[in-house]
């Protein structure tokens, strides 16, 4: 950069400083850091997008050090609002430094009377206001590990009892017990309160929950626990399912379609789930004026079920759909007849505009190309989807 270019850089407006950034980022994350140390205009001028980019969320795996941490941003006044939400993820281990007491048939027994996770509480009721996205995160198979062990599953305990205990409005929760191809892990429902749902507090505090996320492989242990996350939330806007493609997976959509109405949903998105398409249909239909996202992938209806009935009430009444992403569907499960698309770039219907967007996912058997994902958003949605149940093949295909 030559000296009078280097004067005038550091001059130019906020926006542009912070579109520069961006790009500098877009390279190098470490270039960012290095652009703050040209000069203190620079570092002012990048501060926001600083903090958005390195403290918009913030890890904890409860031990001692990293609760520290989180206590001494907390007590940054220029950092804390940018602070959005805390992940709990396991880093070297659980709960390191802390005394955890157990009552002996599993749970913590008390752990708001460890002095850093109530410190951390009032961090999150004080200072981090804005800090209200939760995510707990399990990569790994947890399985039954000794009680003398903290695991994720105890995080997940300690996260319940400290916005309870605190009356923290949660609007976004997202509970992963999966590995990087997202297949389905299981939580020790032993670590986990029971009866969580049935009080009060609990029910003022999930009441304010807009987005929820459940992946998890569902068992007759944590079924109940599962169910009611979603039942104690009547005003999400998003929830996305992974539960396990088998009978138990369609048993929880079949109760779910039965008690719950979701009057406010905006986006929904079934992840390796199995269930009826008639179940399908109602939780859709409790939805229908308020849906403008939905994502299957992975998804079987199961036997005397297939999805023509689905997609042809799909592109009726759903005024507000705009985008839809089918990955992966089957019919007639087990017997794993295998949705296509065929042709489907070719319709009229479809074009690439700025109002319309159009993604087919193919996959090559005996040296031919298969569709079998569509992802599309835009104006002519139920056109699509009416285009959609028209020209489907089945494939039987248990391969893929």
């Amino acid at each position: 950069m030559k000296p009078s270019t280097a004067a005038i850089f550091p001059t130019l407006p906020v926006e542009l400083i912070e579109l520069i950034a961006e790009s500098v980022e877009s390279v190098d994350s470490d270039s960012l850091l290095d652009l703050r140390l040209v000069c203190r205009d620079l570092q002012k001028k990048t501060f926001n997008h600083f903090a958005r980019r390195f403290f918009s969320s913030i890890r904890t795996d409860l031990s001692e050090e990293s609760l520290s941490r989180i206590n001494a941003l907390s007590r940054h006044e220029e950092l804390r609002p940018h602070v959005q939400g805390l992940a709990f993820m396991l880093q070297n281990g659980i709960g390191r430094g802390l005394v955890w007491n157990r009552h002996s048939w599993g749970s913590l027994s008390s752990p708001m009377e460890i002095e850093q996770i109530r410190r951390l509480r009032d961090n999150l009721v004080n200072n981090l206001i804005n800090c209200r996205s939760f995510f707990i995160v399990c990569r790994y198979p947890e399985g039954h590990p000794d009680l003398n062990r903290v695991t994720v599953t105890d995080a997940v305990a300690v996260f319940f009892a400290l916005v309870v205990d605190s009356q923290l409005p949660v609007s976004s929760f997202h509970l992963v017990y999966a590995n990087r191809s997202s297949r389905t892990l299981m939580m020790d429902m032993r670590r986990v309160p029971k009866l969580l749902y049935r009080q009060p507090k609990f029910h003022m505090v999930w009441s304010n929950l807009q987005k929820l996320s459940l992946e998890q492989y569902l068992t007759l242990d944590n079924f109940g626990f599962l169910l009611e996350l979603v039942l104690c939330a009547p005003n999400l806007k998003t929830l996305l399912l992974n539960l396990g493609s088998h009978d138990l997976a369609a048993e929880f959509m079949h109760e779910l379609a039965e008690t719950v109405s979701f009057t406010q949903l905006e986006e929904l998105a079934l992840f390796r789930t199995a269930l009826r398409a008639k179940d399908l249909m109602k939780l859709l239909t409790s939805a229908q004026d308020t849906l403008k996202i939905l994502t299957f992938y992975r998804i079987s209806v199961l036997q005397e079920d297939n999805w023509s009935s689905v997609l042809k009430s799909l592109s009726q009444g759903f005024v507000n759909l705009t985008a839809i992403s089918l990955y992966y569907l089957w019919s007639n499960f087990p017997k794993g007849e295998l949705l296509s698309f065929p042709g489907l770039e070719k319709s009229p219907v479809i074009c690439q505009t700025p109002d319309q967007r159009l993604h087919i996912f193919y996959t090559e058997s005996q040296k031919t190309q298969t569709a079998l994902g569509v992802e599309y958003s835009g104006s002519n949605m139920s056109q699509v989807l009416s285009l959609l149940q028209t020209t489907t093949v089945y494939l039987y295909d248990t391969a893929t």
